[in-house]
Protein backbone atom coordinates (compact mmCIF):
# COMPACT_ATOMS: atom_id res chain seq x y z
CA UNK A 1 0.00 0.00 0.00
CA UNK A 2 3.13 1.99 0.75
CA UNK A 3 4.34 1.90 -2.70
CA UNK A 4 1.34 2.97 -4.51
CA UNK A 5 0.84 6.38 -2.65
CA UNK A 6 4.30 6.82 -2.88
CA UNK A 7 4.56 6.22 -6.19
CA UNK A 8 1.12 8.25 -7.01
CA UNK A 9 3.21 11.50 -5.07
CA UNK A 10 6.40 11.05 -7.32
CA UNK A 11 3.66 10.70 -10.95
CA UNK A 12 1.82 13.72 -9.77
CA UNK A 13 4.97 15.64 -8.67
CA UNK A 14 6.38 14.86 -12.05
CA UNK A 15 3.14 15.89 -13.80
CA UNK A 16 2.33 18.90 -11.80
CA UNK A 17 6.00 19.68 -12.60
CA UNK A 18 5.81 19.47 -16.19
CA UNK A 19 2.80 21.31 -16.54
CA UNK A 20 4.10 24.58 -14.93
CA UNK A 21 6.82 24.12 -17.94
CA UNK A 22 4.15 24.37 -20.30
CA UNK A 23 4.15 26.41 -23.84
CA UNK A 24 1.94 28.93 -23.68
CA UNK A 25 -1.86 29.02 -24.37
CA UNK A 26 -4.39 32.00 -24.81
CA UNK A 27 -7.05 31.95 -22.69
CA UNK A 28 -5.70 30.83 -19.32
CA UNK A 29 -4.70 33.08 -17.05
CA UNK A 30 -1.44 34.14 -17.31
CA UNK A 31 0.22 37.40 -17.88
CA UNK A 32 -0.54 38.15 -21.71
CA UNK A 33 2.73 37.26 -24.64
CA UNK A 34 2.47 38.96 -27.58
CA UNK A 35 5.81 37.69 -28.76
CA UNK A 36 3.64 33.71 -27.82
CA UNK A 37 0.64 35.10 -29.17
CA UNK A 38 2.56 35.86 -32.58
CA UNK A 39 4.53 33.22 -32.74
CA UNK A 40 1.67 30.79 -32.25
CA UNK A 41 -1.40 32.64 -34.37
CA UNK A 42 0.08 35.13 -36.87
CA UNK A 43 3.65 34.14 -38.14
CA UNK A 44 2.00 31.29 -40.35
CA UNK A 45 0.35 34.47 -42.62
CA UNK A 46 2.58 37.23 -41.86
CA UNK A 47 5.59 35.74 -41.65
CA UNK A 48 8.76 37.08 -39.37
CA UNK A 49 8.60 40.03 -40.46
CA UNK A 50 5.22 41.23 -40.73
CA UNK A 51 5.74 41.90 -44.40
CA UNK A 52 4.50 38.80 -46.24
CA UNK A 53 2.20 39.61 -48.27
CA UNK A 54 1.42 36.62 -50.56
CA UNK A 55 0.82 32.94 -49.53
CA UNK A 56 3.89 30.34 -50.64
CA UNK A 57 1.40 28.07 -51.77
CA UNK A 58 -1.02 30.26 -53.99
CA UNK A 59 -0.40 33.58 -55.85
CA UNK A 60 -4.51 34.48 -55.24
CA UNK A 61 -3.83 35.25 -51.43
CA UNK A 62 -2.74 37.93 -50.65
CA UNK A 63 -2.65 39.96 -46.96
CA UNK A 64 -1.95 43.43 -45.73
CA UNK A 65 1.54 43.67 -44.47
CA UNK A 66 1.18 44.21 -40.80
CA UNK A 67 5.32 45.73 -39.53
CA UNK A 68 4.78 48.84 -37.85
CA UNK A 69 1.71 49.68 -37.67
CA UNK A 70 0.31 51.74 -34.69
CA UNK A 71 -0.52 49.63 -31.07
CA UNK A 72 -3.83 51.55 -30.10
CA UNK A 73 -5.06 51.16 -34.02
CA UNK A 74 -4.06 47.75 -34.96
CA UNK A 75 -5.71 46.63 -31.33
CA UNK A 76 -8.47 48.26 -32.60
CA UNK A 77 -8.69 46.76 -35.93
CA UNK A 78 -8.10 43.29 -34.31
CA UNK A 79 -10.72 43.35 -31.56
CA UNK A 80 -12.94 44.59 -34.22
CA UNK A 81 -12.23 41.35 -36.26
CA UNK A 82 -12.69 39.14 -33.05
CA UNK A 83 -15.80 39.96 -33.20
CA UNK A 84 -16.84 40.05 -36.55
CA UNK A 85 -17.81 43.70 -37.69
CA UNK A 86 -14.92 43.96 -39.93
CA UNK A 87 -14.14 42.24 -43.27
CA UNK A 88 -11.02 43.78 -44.79
CA UNK A 89 -9.72 41.87 -47.79
CA UNK A 90 -12.27 39.46 -47.48
CA UNK A 91 -10.16 37.69 -44.43
CA UNK A 92 -12.99 38.53 -41.90
CA UNK A 93 -13.66 34.87 -41.11
CA UNK A 94 -10.07 33.32 -40.96
CA UNK A 95 -9.28 36.90 -38.64
CA UNK A 96 -12.36 35.95 -36.26
CA UNK A 97 -11.61 32.84 -36.11
CA UNK A 98 -7.79 33.41 -35.19
CA UNK A 99 -8.57 35.80 -32.86
CA UNK A 100 -11.67 34.43 -31.06
CA UNK A 101 -10.22 32.64 -28.10
CA UNK A 102 -7.93 35.67 -27.16
CA UNK A 103 -8.97 37.96 -24.36
CA UNK A 104 -8.92 41.45 -24.94
CA UNK A 105 -5.51 42.02 -22.73
CA UNK A 106 -4.39 39.40 -25.01
CA UNK A 107 -4.76 41.32 -28.48
CA UNK A 108 -3.41 44.70 -26.67
CA UNK A 109 -0.33 42.32 -26.14
CA UNK A 110 -0.20 41.49 -29.38
CA UNK A 111 -0.82 44.64 -31.16
CA UNK A 112 1.79 46.06 -28.60
CA UNK A 113 4.16 43.56 -29.57
CA UNK A 114 3.61 43.83 -33.41
CA UNK A 115 4.07 47.26 -33.16
CA UNK A 116 7.50 47.61 -31.55
CA UNK A 117 8.84 44.18 -32.60
CA UNK A 118 7.84 43.78 -35.92
CA UNK A 119 9.90 45.54 -38.18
Amino acid sequence: MKKIIISTLIAGATLMAADSAAVYKVGVLLPANGEAIYNKTCIQCHAADGKQTKYSGSSRVEYAPINGLDAAALAKELKDYRFGSVNKYGYGALMKSTLIDLSYEEIDALAKYISTNIK
